[in-house]
């Protein structure tokens, strides 16, 4: 499968999840927005086939560097041929290839759900995937609700690879997943996916979908499922910051200032999906698309954290220190490039000193240059195979510590 094709089917996943008009510059280069990821229908008679496991919560697309993601998709090569055949690429759906406009923006029409709430088709289809293709989406979903590991349990509701739910009954799985074990990271799924939208708009707008399970999570509970990570209240500062509660507002920004680490997890969910041991090499295409679904591809909300610390916290002597503290704590212990940016730039609004910002390009800057230089896997599938390597690499390693590696190996005569 061409570079170029892995990176407009992953935008089209996108659009689906986001529902809405999607504009994007050249596809390799894209950051993906912010989304809202459908539900399930219970009642449907495929819902009431589901195997009834925990619901999981989706891993949430809490801010990441797509950075990984765009140069392993760039590296993932298939042969043409019977390796097509071979490796379940000849099954895939097809779409046609927008056009970009004059400024070089492709604009991608939301896919328009039936009666339930469920999507079911993109917009520009012009080939339907084949029964290949479908049958490795269900056996990847039963592998998944079959796994002891809760998380994994979850994300088979959240990637919802068989299309029946609605978007409001996928919220109240999640959030049943989440309620019914102790597991952070399934907490966190259901967490980000019923609040994705926080701190992006005002009240009001873009409200998170009405889901009766959604309202019983909080950020608190979540904190003490995950002692020491400050990425749940950095969801009640984006909350608290919305509802207008400046009491709730500066309880959020000391929690977040006395967190000692900043941990997102961005590749757990595709890494679930690329552990699968699946029958054949027919499947292997499809696992992919799969876990490049369950990758990251939205950002926690920083806004109010960075409104708050905004050109020397407003003049405010205490809440500047504090920001000082939250900037430390994203800039050395995160496990993502886009936590570390956001606290260097914090540190340069509170101090004027663009070292760390430099700093953070350029891990930018090495995190590109050693996706783009690694070795590709030239047997038959094995572009797929080295794809679904990576997401389970970035996973156990995490995606600073092979920065660090990469940069320490780059120093090395």
């Amino acid at each position: 499968m061409s570079p170029r094709r892995i990176a407009f089917l992953l935008l089209i996943v996108s659009a689906l999840m986001l529902g809405g008009w999607l504009v994007v510059k050249p596809v390799m280069a894209t950051r993906m927005p912010t989304v809202v990821v459908p539900p399930i229908d219970v009642e449907s008679p495929a819902g009431r086939a589901r195997p009834q496991a925990p619901p999981a919560l989706a891993k949430s697309a809490s801010g990441t560097s797509v950075l990984a993601v765009d140069a392993a998709t760039s590296a993932t090569v298939s042969r043409i041929g019977d390796d097509k055949v071979r490796c379940g690429e000849d099954q895939l759906p097809e779409y046609k290839t927008p056009d970009p406009d004059a400024d070089g923006a492709i604009h991608l029409q939301p896919p328009v759900p039936d009666p339930d709430g469920v999507v079911r088709h993109f917009p520009g289809e012009i080939k339907a995937a084949g029964v290949g293709y479908t049958g490795a989406m269900r056996r990847i979903d039963a592998e998944l609700r079959s796994s002891p590991d809760p998380f994994d349990r979850a994300m088979a509701d959240w990637l919802d690879l068989d299309t029946i739910y609605t978007p409001s009954a996928r919220l109240d799985a999640l959030a049943q997943d989440a309620s019914g074990v102790s597991d952070p990271r399934t907490y966190a799924l259901a967490y980000e996916t019923c609040h994705a939208m926080d701190g992006v708009a005002p009240v009001g707008e873009l409200a998170p979908l009405a889901s009766p399970g959604c309202g019983r999570l909080n950020a608190a509970d979540w904190a003490q499922l995950d002692p020491g990570n400050g990425v749940p209240w950095l969801y009640a500062l984006a909350r608290a910051t919305r509802s207008g509660d400046h009491t709730a507002r500066r309880e959020a920004i000391d929690h977040l200032a006395a967190s000692s680490r900043f941990d997102t997890h961005p590749y757990a969910g595709a890494a679930a999906v690329a552990r699968l041991k699946l029958p054949g090499d027919a499947d292997l295409t499809a696992q992919l698309l799969a876990a490049m679904k369950a990758a990251p591809i939205s950002m926690p909300p920083f806004q109010s954290l960075t409104s708050s610390c905004h050109d020397r916290a407003g003049g405010d002597a205490s809440l500047a220190t504090t920001c000082g503290q939250i900037a430390g704590m994203l800039f050395d212990h995160s496990d993502e490039l886009v936590a570390r940016g956001i606290g260097a730039a914090i540190h340069k609004q509170l101090t004027g000193d663009p070292t760390w910002l430099d700093r953070a390009h350029r891990d930018v800057l090495v995190s590109t240059q050693q996706f783009a230089a690694s070795a590709v896997d030239a047997s038959p599938c094995g572009g797929a195979r080295d794809g679904l390597k990576r997401f389970v690499r970035l996973d156990t390693i995490g995606e600073m510590v092979l920065i660090k590696q990469a940069g320490h190996a780059a120093s090395t005569p």
